[in-house]
């Protein structure tokens, strides 16, 4: 990433070039107002920290101005020694997309760094300037995405048991069930059967006497 840092103070630059290069981005300086906008289309930063309070004929706000007249959309974050009351207004009305106070805190100067890189590179961002008055928001969740892993998380209903009612006939009875009341009738066997009709063949004479 390629950043523009216009500022007058050595030490302030000195601080952004170390935390730049620990994420081998390029920084690119100049100390007044007029120089930036001079080489501004040539050098093409990807983010622009400018001081408000510049040596020289512009201020820091007077250069996002004309910035934002020409059409760049580039992040620009100001960096005032001031914090009152009204700056953020001022710088957010002038161009700027946030600011920053000095002294510059090493934590917050990397995690802004940090932050425009992933922004740079569609990464979503997941934890929010410290002490900065208007982040940038993360990339929202796809529709599509969220539905989708709302009724992953869903919890899955219990199945419920089917139960498999008997089989009825057209009549609408149930094949081999008994009417209520009907007695249980002995089952005769064969063997049964047989010794009856041994029992007539063989006594004919009383079978003679009940017919007559």
């Amino acid at each position: 990433m390629k950043i523009m840092y216009v500022e007058d103070n050595p030490a302030n630059l000195s601080l952004l070039q170390r935390i730049a290069r620990m994420g081998n981005h390029t920084v690119i300086s100049y100390t007044e107002g007029e120089s930036a906008l001079a080489n501004f289309d040539q050098d093409k930063p990807d983010l622009v920290l400018m001081d408000v309070q510049l040596s020289g004929g512009l201020t820091g706000l007077d250069v996002v101005r004309q910035l934002r007249g020409r059409g760049h959309q580039t992040p620009i974050v100001a960096v005032t020694a001031y914090a009152m009351t009204g700056d953020k207004e001022r710088c957010i009305e002038a161009g700027c997309d946030t600011y920053i106070a000095k002294p510059l805190p090493v934590q917050e100067l990397v995690e802004l760094v940090q932050r425009y890189e992933n922004i740079l590179k569609g990464t979503p961002v997941i934890k929010p300037l410290t002490g900065m008055l208007s982040p940038v928001a993360a990339p929202p969740q796809p529709v599509a995405a969220a539905a989708g892993a709302a009724v992953a998380a869903a919890p899955k209903p219990e199945e419920t048991p089917v139960i498999v009612p008997p089989f009825v006939s057209a009549e609408g009875a149930v094949p081999n069930a008994k009417a209520e009341g009907d007695a249980e009738k002995p089952e005769t066997k064969p063997e049964d059967k047989t010794e009856s009709t041994r029992n007539q063949v063989s006594d004919p004479a009383k079978t003679a006497g009940q017919q007559s």
